[in-house]
């Protein structure tokens, strides 16, 4: 392909549609044709980061009418009505991609051939809930036009911000239209996907009196990312990565447990394992297991509500591509909807409806005494769910069903175990609890003594090729654990086979921080003796 054929499809990808559809319409696969043509464009990196970025930095409003864009998504409602669309008009004009409404219609009712009916299906989409702003600049470059354009339309509302799982932060939420129904189907809520297509305003909903005009994507081609989001290939090395990962470990371990958490290296490094814990199977289950770090003080009651958040969300943000975090209150417990819920055949979002390999930073400092009411109840069930076995109910007028997550949830509470919520490890903070000590927990984000960017850029690689490793337990490492367990277990009755699953468990997420890709006998030991220093910790507080 041309670098001039590049540059029609930037400047006008309607009139691309339009030349494909003169050599090529009498393809009844011509939707698929068009995807592969701009997908092929742009196929290069460099070209592909040409195609303007549709986010909240460049809204809707941004960009000219039919401008083509590319909006990284999380798939909000898969569940909005098909519509039916002119293929070919009477003129012989292609149709669909929005092009009918461009074009202000054409002909009579009567002109029309039913046969060139076809169907596209639609979406919501919103900005992705957690992205952190490090990840949004690593995919996107530098797209930013040198001159804005200024629309003569107000702009869309934000409304419908009830279909963002969390309203305060800016978003954008867009119709997404997709002409290659083949892949509509393989499209799951949560999914995050770069579509990237023409951009025009069109009614939400075309059966009622009064549609209202909302910011709609008609699909050329799109990318689907799957976590941990980042496409780097997990057999390279990272340029930035020592030979030693153990020091860019320990060093990670180290940076957090100063910044954050009070110099406790061993939250720190509970935390980390945290961090690139994922799924790695739902059959069996072996699901990320969940972290109360306790004893954990509460923020200073003068304290802001800017300073009431902990550090430790700021450097998850710094080292993580998606992270949220949840502070909770009665108020939020009781009037907030943490699981999706349909109403008036519109399904609005709920605080967890977050992508797959996000970390769920969950505080309990804002809560109070008094009564947690039906709805707080609920979502302290939902978050439980999510939890224990990675799902989330999406409730409907009539049922409800549950579709599969991947978030990692770090609890923090000030007593001896979460006030609400069953985690699988607990770990208690020793930090300073003077004033000053609690509040270096809480200082600002531009009180962060950061890293060189890449040392920086080192602890990124370190944790996301964590999160995308893969380890095997040798025969060898398999009997050693075996003879030991069974060793263990003739002194000491009270150990169960859930002990020695969560040994497992913390022995590979030791290995995966190391990016070792087999469990030695060596590392299995110091995962253990790291265990049982978390345990001996946990027993060593005072009622």
């Amino acid at each position: 392909m041309t670098a001039d054929y590049k540059l029609q499809a930037l400047d006008d990808p309607t009139a691309v549609v339009q030349e494909l559809h003169r050599v090529h319409h009498s393809s009844d696969r011509f939707p698929r044709f068009v995807a592969e043509h701009f997908q092929n464009l742009f196929e290069a990196p460099t070209a592909f980061k040409k195609i303007p970025t549709l986010d909240v930095r460049q809204p809707p409003e941004f960009h000219k009418d039919r401008a083509l864009v590319r909006f990284r998504a999380m798939v909000q409602d898969t569940s909005l009505s098909a519509e039916m669309y002119l293929a070919k008009f009477p003129d012989g004009s292609c149709g669909g991609w929005g092009m009918y409404e461009a074009n202000g219609g054409s002909g009579s009712s009567q002109d029309v051939d039913y046969t060139n009916l076809n169907e596209c299906n639609a979406l919501w989409a919103t900005s992705v809930p957690g992205e952190s702003r490090w990840l949004a600049e690593e995919l996107d470059g530098a797209t930013l036009s040198a001159t804005r354009y200024v629309s003569s339309q107000p702009a869309p509302d934000s409304l419908r911000a009830y279909k963002y799982p969390n309203s305060r932060p800016e978003h954008v939420g867009v119709q997404v239209k997709l002409y290659d129904r083949e892949r509509f189907e393989s499209y799951k809520p949560t999914d995050i996907v770069t579509f990237v297509g023409i951009l025009s305003s069109e009614p939400l909903d075309q059966t009622s009196a009064t549609p209202s005009d909302a910011p709609t994507l008609h699909v050329l081609f799109s990318q689907v990312h799957k976590p941990p989001v980042l496409a780097r290939s997990e057999a390279e090395p990272s340029p930035h990565i020592a030979a030693d990962n153990a020091q860019v470990r320990d060093d990670l371990i180290s940076w957090i447990a100063d910044e954050a958490l009070g110099g406790d290296q061993a939250a720190a490094e509970w935390a980390l394992l945290s961090c690139i814990a994922r799924v790695q199977s739902r059959h069996p289950p072996l699901h990320p297991p969940s972290l109360t770090i306790s004893r954990f003080p509460s923020p200073p009651v003068a304290a802001s509500a800017s300073l009431a958040t902990p550090t430790l969300s700021a450097i998850l943000q710094l080292l993580l591509p998606l992270t949220q975090t949840l502070p909770l209150s009665l108020d939020t417990l009781n009037k907030s909807q943490f699981t999706p819920e349909s109403k008036d055949e519109d399904l609005h979002a709920g605080v967890l409806q977050l992508p797959q390999g996000t970390v769920l930073l969950i505080t309990e400092g804002g809560v109070r005494e008094g009564q947690l009411l039906e709805r707080g109840v609920m979502n302290v069930h939902a978050l439980q769910d999510v939890m224990d076995a990675q799902t989330l109910a999406y409730v409907f007028p009539f049922s409800q069903f549950s579709f599969p997550t991947d978030i990692s949830c770090i609890v923090l509470s000030e007593g001896r175990k979460s006030t609400f919520f069953r985690t699988h490890l607990n770990v208690p903070l020793r930090a300073p609890t003077t004033p000053e000590g609690i509040a270096a927990l809480y200082k600002p984000t531009d009180e962060i003594a950061l890293p060189s960017a890449e040392k920086l850029a080192a602890f990124r690689d370190l944790v996301v090729g964590a999160r995308s490793g893969k380890v095997q337990v040798s025969d060898e490492t398999s009997e050693h654990i075996q003879t030991e367990f069974v060793s263990e277990r003739q002194g000491d009755r009270s150990l169960t086979a859930d002990d020695l699953i969560r040994r497992m468990t913390v022995a590979k997420l030791y290995a995966l921080s190391l990016h070792e890709s087999t469990l030695t006998i060596d590392t299995w030991k110091r995962a253990k003796a790291l265990d049982d220093q978390r345990r001996a910790l946990v027993e060593a507080v005072p009622l």
